[in-house]
């Protein structure tokens, strides 16, 4: 055990450890998490690591050691800590320490007051934006502010909000007895002024909601830092110090990583408020970035917490874009995702007060995988920009066939090129030859045009031919009406045309594409054709393919999910589909 102690960082004395041990007694460890009760010599329970109806997990006070007879987890108080709290060894014998009341020595190779003094003056602000915030007088605005959003003062609490009153240097005044000033500007508080050390220095943070960043175990290492009026920037964050690394830390994992099991689910979000709100709602396996975008050291911190991550960024194009980036660093790291969709204009905060945990269920239950959100993603945004449908499904492919290329699990990979290929309604060959050929960095582009082109033109036969049975036979456009919406239409130029027909619109459009198809497919009509024939199986076949892809859909979510109720649900939907697609062929 000492030897893990100094490969987890060098802490200066072998009898701190074993000073740690001995005041941290097992059973009582155990005991706050997990339901003891004594059998013989030892104490046995359910085993908090795996689920179980049948106590089999065992804690032994003579030998301070646990052990679960049926998942074979087991060891000694630091090893369960660990485990429980989600940390690191050190992190362990620090969180015992502390608990114990027992002094944390310096790490070796560091100045002896470097981090404990940057440490403190971080805890000493902390408590005086804490205290600051409750002033009856000064803070009352601020909490009446924070009562508006629908935060309870438990919820203040436990998340250490604060305020930086106004002026220039009530934190410098207030640390100045205790704090260096250059202690004070190594912990990102203060800044020197204009001028050389003689003119002093004044707070980093003035007028500010203060939210402490604080790390798993519970010290504060950073702050982000919420205008209060429409001052910019609208956050103004920690910078790096020697305790806060942006690039790796995690808001809100201090609050999360109780509730988090190896076999579970960590929904990470964009914004403070977003963790604190779901948070308060009972959600609480949340996190957020702190002032950056999601990163590789992110991805590889997740994946040693859970083994899914439910992506739930801002439904605006900037959340959607910072999606986008973060789908293939989650996936190169090997993590399980889904992509929680918002609608535009929401966040998961907004979300959350607006229709409560229901509404986030809902939004969760109906979560994209990566290939779904990436194909609705890209293709949208280029129909959106205009583009034919043709290039946007291309440009939706080459982006999937560049996440399936990053990906080094070949079990992955098959998987993902098979939802690729159900999805993008591409052959599994097509696309395996694409990620093949961006493996090694040759051009992708050919090989997977000649397949869009190939895929739209079966689309858009049975597309115009509906339409131009319905133009040669207008009759039959109740009837249609009836069974098909314009939104059946998977061609952009198609889906135009039965927006004019469906609308009731005299004659034929005018102008746009939709014009030239429509004077192609009414020129091109034979008398000799039965068109209110070939409109009913037109529509018959449209309806069949509308009903098979949406019991894919539901397929796939139905392998996905694992609640009951939402299980009972797609299992209900898919009796329907396959109901309605018999009486199709009847």
């Amino acid at each position: 055990m000492t030897t893990s102690a100094r490969g987890s960082g060098g802490r200066m004395t072998d009898d701190w450890l074993e000073r740690v041990r001995a005041a941290s007694d097992l059973v009582e460890i155990v005991g706050q998490t997990v339901p003891l009760k004594r059998v013989g010599r030892n104490w046995v329970g359910l085993c908090p690591f795996h689920a179980e109806r049948t106590a089999s997990f065992s804690v032994s006070a003579e030998r301070q050691l646990y052990h679960c007879f049926s998942c074979k987890a087991g060891g000694d108080v630091f090893k369960f800590v660990q485990e429980t709290e989600k940390i690191e060894f050190l992190e362990a014998v620090e969180w015992l320490s502390r608990r114990a009341g027992i002094g944390v020595p310096e790490r070796r190779g560091e100045r002896s007051s470097l981090k404990g003094a940057i440490g403190e003056a971080l805890e000493l602000a902390a408590t005086s934006y804490e205290q600051w915030l409750r002033d009856p007088v000064g803070g009352a605005r601020v909490r009446a502010a924070l009562a508006a959003r629908g935060l309870r003062d438990e919820t203040v609490r436990q998340f250490r909000l604060g305020l930086a009153p106004e002026g220039w240097t009530p934190l410098v005044d207030r640390l100045r007895p205790r704090i260096s000033e250059e202690t004070l500007i190594q912990a990102g508080l203060a800044l020197r002024r204009e001028g050389g050390e003689a003119r002093g220095v004044y707070d980093r943070f003035r007028q500010r909601l203060m939210i402490p960043l604080i790390a798993p175990g519970g010290a504060v290492v950073g702050f982000g830092a919420r205008a209060l009026g429409d001052e910019n920037p609208k956050y103004l964050n920690s910078p790096e110090t020697p305790v806060y690394h942006k690039s790796s830390f995690l808001f809100g994992l201090e609050q999360a990583r109780r509730a988090l099991t190896a076999d579970g689910e960590l929904i990470v979000v964009e914004g403070y408020f977003d963790v604190i709100t779901l948070h308060q709602a009972g959600i609480v396996q949340v996190v957020a970035t702190s002032g950056t975008a999601l990163t590789a050291d992110h991805a590889h911190a997740f994946r040693r917490l859970v083994p899914r991550v439910a992506l739930t960024f801002d439904g605006d194009r900037a959340g959607r874009e910072a999606t986008m980036r973060s789908i293939g660093i989650l996936l190169a790291e090997g993590l399980e995702m889904r992509v929680v969709d918002l609608p535009p204009g929401e966040d998961p905060d907004t979300l959350v007060r607006s229709s409560g945990v229901e509404g986030w269920n809902e939004r969760r239950a109906a979560a994209y995988d990566a290939v779904e959100f990436v194909h609705r993603h890209v293709q949208g945004a280029a129909l959106n920009a205009g583009a034919a449908r043709a290039d946007a499904l291309e440009r939706a492919i080459q982006a999937i066939v560049g996440l399936a290329a990053g990906l080094a699990d070949p079990i992955r990979g098959k998987l993902m090129l098979q939802r690729s290929a159900e999805v993008l309604g591409v052959g599994e060959a097509v696309l395996a030859r694409a990620i093949s050929l961006r493996r090694r960095g040759q051009d992708i582009e050919t090989p997977v045009r000649a397949a869009v082109r190939e895929h739209q033109g079966v689309e858009e036969g049975l597309e115009r031919l509906l339409l131009r049975g319905l133009i040669q036979a207008l009759q039959t456009l109740n009837e249609v009406r009836q069974r098909l919406s314009p939104e059946d239409f998977r061609d952009h130029t198609c889906r135009a045309l039965a927006l004019w027909l469906w609308a009731g619109n005299p004659g034929l459009p005018k102008n746009g594409p939709e014009a030239d198809l429509a004077r192609e497919l009414a020129v091109g009509g034979s008398d000799q054709m039965d068109w209110a024939a070939e409109v009913r199986g037109a529509t018959v076949r449209m309806v069949e393919r509308r009903l098979k892809q949406q019991l894919k859909e539901c397929k796939h979510r139905l392998n996905e999910t694992s609640g009951a109720a939402e299980t009972e649900r797609l299992m209900q939907e898919i009796q329907t589909i396959a109901r309605s697609l018999r009486e199709l062929s009847t």
